[in-house]
């Protein structure tokens, strides 16, 4: 029995660090996306800035394409943060499922100790019962 616990306190432990793992990939993520709305928003003031000024209309060019290239660099690093969080996740699942065997397993073998124990308190019980049955029929003959 101990055995059993203590695998499933080593399993718990995986899983924990398995789901800080995730939640580290998850805020990745999440910092590539505001990455990718705060160049937008970046890109729009400056094209608003070029609008109002003769020297913003000749820089913007390049700085337009240097954007480009840094959102696709952005795009291309949220897919794979996407990918590596579907991944985490799987193995954050796998992790729960192993966990929830042992602890399935240990359930049921305490539930079969209990009943057990049971059948043989039943059993002392009923000889108990017996035995002081019989002598009180003992006692009246």
């Amino acid at each position: 029995m101990k055995g059993l616990e203590a695998l499933i306190k080593i399993h718990r432990f995986e899983l924990d660090q398995k789901r800080r793992a995730l939640t580290e990939v998850e805020a990745l993520e999440a910092g590539i996306e505001t990455n990718i709305r705060n160049l937008q928003t970046e890109l729009s003031e400056e094209q608003e800035a070029a609008r109002h000024s003769v020297e913003g209309v000749y820089a913007y060019g390049g700085y337009a394409r240097a954007v480009i290239t840094r959102r696709e660099n952005l795009r291309q690093s949220l897919t794979e943060a996407a990918r590596a969080v579907t991944a985490a996740r799987d193995v954050v699942a796998e992790a729960f499922e192993t966990l929830k065997k042992y602890e399935i397993t240990k359930a049921n073998r305490d539930a079969s100790e209990r009943a057990e124990a049971n059948r043989r308190e039943t059993i002392q019980l009923d000889e108990i019962g017996l035995n002081a049955h019989a002598r009180a029929r003992k006692n009246r003959i």
